[in-house]
């Protein structure tokens, strides 16, 4: 396993042991993972999955924490 798989998993499993109830799915949303294509046209929303193949596991980490800290900071408000 290379360190940045490491990295994700951990922030994946310490989002998981905080949110019990959600499904793994749901983290994969809920972390920025997975996420839907950039709609372009608002007439015409598009849902489709963006595909990650060529994203950087470095990147993915980054979208997590970013999603992360995002999550706690609207927690304090």
């Amino acid at each position: 396993m290379k360190k940045e798989h490491k990295i994700i998993l951990d922030l994946l499993e310490m989002y998981l042991e905080k949110n019990p109830s959600q499904r793994f799915g749901q983290a994969l949303f809920n972390l920025n993972i997975n996420e839907f294509k950039e709609i372009t046209d608002p007439r015409n929303p598009n849902y489709d999955l963006r595909d990650i193949y060529g994203d950087a596991d470095l990147d993915i980490a980054e979208r997590i924490k970013n999603r992360l800290s995002l999550m706690e900071s609207q927690k304090n408000k």
